[in-house]
This record gives structure tokens, sequence and C-alpha cells, in this order.
């Protein structure tokens, strides 16, 4: 799931943005807007998955999500036309969250308790694995067969996937609840949870996080083409992928034995640190190397939302609350780069987006320091 969740839609953004500019001569600002509609759309989907994954289990969520992502990405290679292209990224946004870190983090919180960190660090190695290879791919397969050919291959692999994902999900079932191993956990209130400022304080910190993050990779292969080649902006994602499956699975086994918030802060001010190299740098090296930095710490800001999530809430409703902090992380994941885009269209360059993105990773290391003790105090 995360495997084609993360190689065909998270890191594929950038991709698809250089080919739509190159094909249809559209600007960075109006593809910006269509990200931004796809996590609009993923506001909806990722409350719906919460739902369902709660009470149906993962199975059905799994295909739905298939089905809207590898149907959008068909439909990616024949638009002729803005709407259009609204269109295709509103249909994917919404499937996304049911193969992404919503749907997995549901399933797999009933499963595991203390190893929770370390199984959901194995589990989203396959971003990194999708990352590094699904970008690379499209860009070498589309410059040999033609842009339509390649997504077509790319959606029916996805869906063939999907179906036996969700084929295993259903045969594994679910474990017993708390209530079902004789423990009466506290009920789960939507209300009771708006109302807790420790919820909207690990909701903004994940937020401003991941939109430091998806401003940076939706834009990634356009910020290093207008500087070198394709292939070698295509080589800088796969760097930044492999990179986080390395910080991901570190950071999964020393959530079992440090601050989860303190491993929070660390890796949103480092995965910054990583953005301003990339911005100074001016040769190759520099350039991989600001990837490579910031690239350790992408799995890690996905990862760790929902490991506060438990920490502070435990498992019952993990699906409904950990989707209404993905609610406040889709809204900033979706301004973030339209913003980046707007800024890059009125000032001709990318530096003073970047410089916001790096901004926006210090606040959240600021924010979200401390938060594993606030939670335990009120355990």
């Amino acid at each position: 799931m995360a495997t084609f969740a993360w190689g065909t839609v998270f890191y594929g953004h950038s991709v698809y943005m250089d080919a739509l500019v190159r094909e249809h001569g559209w600007s960075s600002a109006l593809i910006s807007s269509a990200i931004l509609m796809f996590w609009i759309a993923s506001l909806p989907g990722t409350l719906s998955v919460g739902l369902l994954v709660d009470r149906f289990g993962p199975a059905l969520v799994v295909v739905l999500g298939g089905v809207c992502i590898s149907g959008g990405l068909v439909s990616l290679a024949w638009i002729t036309s803005p709407w259009q292209l609204f269109f295709v990224y509103t249909a994917m946004g919404f499937g996304y969250p049911a193969l992404a870190g919503a749907a997995i983090s549901a399933t797999l919180v009933r499963w595991f308790d203390r190893g929770f960190g370390t199984a959901l660090g194995i589990a989203l190695t396959g971003a990194s694995v999708g990352g590094a290879l699904f970008p690379l791919f499209i860009i070498r397969r589309s410059a040999d067969q033609g842009f339509g050919a390649t997504m077509t291959a790319v959606a029916g692999a996805l869906l063939a996937v999907v179906l036996v994902a969700g084929s295993t999900l259903a045969l594994l079932g679910q474990p017993k609840t708390e209530t079902e191993s004789g423990h009466q956990p506290e009920r789960f209130s939507m209300r009771s949870l708006l109302r807790r400022a420790l919820f909207w304080r690990i909701s903004v910190a994940a937020a401003i996080g991941l939109g430091g993050q998806v401003g940076l990779l939706a834009h990634q292969v356009p910020i290093i083409v207008a500087e070198f080649d394709p292939i070698t902006a295509s080589l800088t994602v796969t760097v930044v992928a492999i990179a986080s499956a390395i910080g991901r699975l570190v950071v999964g086994i020393l959530s079992r034995y440090f601050s989860v918030s303190i491993l929070a802060a660390f890796s949103y001010a480092l995965h910054g640190a990583g953005i301003a190299v990339l911005v100074i740098a001016d040769t190759a090296p520099g350039i991989f190397a600001g990837c490579a930095l910031a690239g350790l710490f992408v799995g890690a800001i996905v990862m760790l939302p929902p490991i506060l999530v438990r920490e502070a809430f435990g498992i019952t409703g993990f699906g409904r609350t950990y989707a209404m902090v993905n609610v406040v992380m889709y809204v900033m994941a979706g301004l973030s780069p339209w913003v980046v885009g707007i800024i890059k269209s009125e000032t001709g360059g990318y530096a003073p987006g970047l410089w916001m993105l790096v901004g926006m990773e210090v606040l959240a290391a600021f924010l979200v320091f401390g938060v594993s003790g606030q939670a335990r105090a009120k355990t």
C-alpha cells in the first residue's frame, strides 16, 4: 500500500507537474492549485477512512482507494484542459488516504502495542521504495514509450496490487478490541477531542511540519530541472526516498526508547536544515547533499504523528482521532505547495518559497517539543 501510495502520488506530484508544464504549457501556479484541490479532496477521504476502518476493517477501504487513484493516473495522461486536471486531482485526493498513512496506521494500531512505532516504520519503508522507483521509472519510460502508455501501465499495476492487498487484509480479519478483551476503554467523543488543547498542539505541529515537507516534494523536480536535466532531477527524488527509508527505520527503533516529541522536534528542525542546504547549494553534490539531509526525515515526519496520537489518546477510536489530525495536516499540505507555486510565479524563482518552508519546519519543531510529557501528564 505504501509503495504505491507514495510512489505514484506523494512523490509523483513533482513528476506530473514537470510533464504537464511541458505537455500543455500550463503554469506551475495552475498545477499547484490542482495539488491544493488534491489535498482538499483528501479531507473527506481521510475522515471516511477513519470511520470505515474502525467499523469494518481496512480491506474494502483499500480497494476503493486503489480504484480512485488508478483511474486518476490513467486520466492524467489524456487530459486536455484545466478543469479536467482539477477533476483528476480531486479523485486521486479522495482515494489517497485509503492507501496512505491514515489507513496503514489505523490497520496496524490494533495489532501492535509497544512495538507500534517499529511496525509502522517497517511498513512505511514501502513509501521509500515507491519514491525511489516510481519517479525514475515514469520519467525514463515516458521518454521511450510516452507518458500515456507509462501511466496506463502504472495504474494497472497499482490496481492489481491493491486487489491482492485488500484480499489479504480481509483474510487476516481483525484482532480483539479492548472491549472484547474485557477492558472498558474511554468512549470516543469527537466533541471532547476538539476541546482538548493537546489535540490542537499535535495537529498544528504535524500540519506545519508536513506542509514544509510537501511544499518541497511537490516542486522538487521543477526546482532541479531549472538547473539540471530531468534524469538528474529524478535521481534526487530517489536519493530522498532512500534516505527516508534509512531515517524512518532508525526513528522507528528510537521511538521505543526516547520521547517521541523530542524525536519529532529534531526531525522537523533537521528537515528544515536540509531544505536550507538545497537553497544555498549551486553544485550537483550540494544539491544531492541537501536532498539526502532533508530526505532522512521525510519518513519520520509522516510516521511520528500517528505515534503521538496513539500515545496521547490510545487506540479507542484511533482511526477517527488520527483522521481528524489528518484533516488539519492535509489543509496545510495543500496550501504549502500552492503558496510556493504562487511565490515562484510572482518572484520568478523558488528561493523565497523554500526559505518559507525552512521557517515552517523550525516552528513545527518548537510546537511539538514536550508534547509527550504533556500526554503522559494527561494519562
